[in-house]
C-alpha cells in the first residue's frame, strides 16, 4: 500500500521566499481520513523500531500475517518444522566435540614449542660452557692452580727435563753433600780420640768424603751464557 508523502521538503527558490507545494485534492481527502492519517505519521516515525516497522511493512493488509522473504523475521517452514532434533543435537556435541580437539591440538602444539625452545636453551649453554672451558684451557689460569711450585714431579719422583728441573736437581745433590760433610764434621769434632765408641766399643771407621756434585753440562752452558736450550 503505497501512501502519499506530505512532508517532502520543496526546494529552496533563489528568491529568498518559501513555496509551499500545493497538496493535490487526493491528498487533501487523505487528510480528512483519520485512519491514513495515522498510517502516515506511523510511517513518518524516526527511530530503529520505525526503520524496522518501514522495511518490513507490508504492501497489502493481506500480508500481515507472512514476511517476505529478506525481512528480519522471515523463517522458511523448512526451518520453522525441522523435526530433526537427534540431527540438532549430534551437531551440538559434535561442534563442542571439535572445539575440544582444537583446544588439545593447540595445547599439544604450544608444548611442544616449548619443549623445543627448552632443550635449545640447553644445547645453547652447552655450547658456551664447552666454549668457556676450551678458553679457559688455552688460557692456562685454571690449571695453573694444581701446578706445582717445584719443578719436580711428585707421581714420578723424576725432575722436569728444564733448566729449573736441572736447577733443583743440582741444588738438592748440594743438600746432601753438605750433610753428610757436617755428619762427618759433627763425629769428629764430637766424639773421643780413641779409635772406638766408648759407648758400644764399635770401633770407628774412617768413611772417606764424598766428592762435592758437579753441575751438568747443560746448567753449565746455560749459566755460561748459551743459547741452547732443551
Amino acid at each position: 500500500m503505497n501512501y502519499p508523502d506530505y512532508g517532502a521538503a520543496p526546494q529552496a527558490p533563489s528568491s529568498g521566499f518559501k513555496n509551499i507545494k500545493p497538496l493535490t485534492r487526493k491528498e487533501r481527502r487523505a487528510l480528512k481520513d483519520k485512519v491514513a492519517l495515522e498510517k502516515q505519521r506511523l510511517m513518518n516515525r524516526t527511530g530503529l523500531a520505525a526503520k524496522m516497522y518501514r522495511e518490513n511493512a507490508p504492501e497489502n493488509p493481506s500480508d500481515l500475517l507472512t514476511l517476505q522473504s529478506n525481512a528480519a523475521g522471515f523463517l522458511a517452514d523448512a526451518d520453522r518444522y525441522h523435526s530433526d532434533t537427534a540431527g540438532e543435537e549430534f551437531q551440538i556435541r559434535k561442534k563442542a566435540y571439535d572445539r575440544k580437539q582444537e583446544i588439545y591440538n593447540n595445547t599439544r602444539i604450544k608444548r611442544a614449542e616449548n619443549e623445543e625452545q627448552r632443550w635449545k636453551k640447553i644445547e645453547d649453554s652447552k655450547v658456551q660452557e664447552e666454549r668457556y672451558w676450551e678458553t679457559q684451557r688455552e688460557l692456562g689460569v685454571k690449571s695453573a692452580k694444581n701446578k706445582s711450585c717445584v719443578p719436580y714431579d711428585p707421581l714420578t719422583l723424576q725432575y722436569h727435563d728444564t733448566h729449573d728441573g736441572e736447577k733443583l736437581r743440582y741444588a738438592d745433590d748440594m743438600v746432601r753433600y753438605r750433610a753428610k760433610v757436617r755428619a762427618q764434621n759433627m763425629r769428629r769434632q764430637g766424639d773421643t780420640r780413641s779409635g772406638y765408641n766408648i759407648i758400644n766399643g764399635i770401633a770407628h771407621t774412617n768413611d772417606p768424603l764424598p766428592g762435592a756434585p758437579e753441575k751438568s753440562d747443560y746448567l753449565k752452558h746455560y749459566e755460561g751464557g748459551g743459547s741452547s736450550k732443551r
